[in-house]
């Protein structure tokens, strides 16, 4: 099974809503903690230039929207 990463800062209600429905439905994440100001030079490699946070990561794919 692929691993899930969450790329984000404690503080962002937007991370918040993502750690609440990871936990509501029970699914194992890991947790990187990204800077919540610019720069983020490791976020802006990993995205290619999108700087909104939180990103999720499942394995080398990157999703980020926290649109449900």
């Amino acid at each position: 099974m692929t691993h899930l990463i969450l790329h984000h800062y404690p503080a962002s209600p937007f991370a918040e809503k993502v750690r609440c429905v990871l936990g509501f439905k029970n699914l194992a994440w890991k947790s990187v903690i990204i800077p919540s100001v610019m720069p983020k030079p490791d976020v802006v490699a990993l995205t290619g230039g999108y700087r909104r946070t939180p990103l999720l990561q499942i394995g080398a794919d990157i999703y980020c929207d926290t649109a449900l």
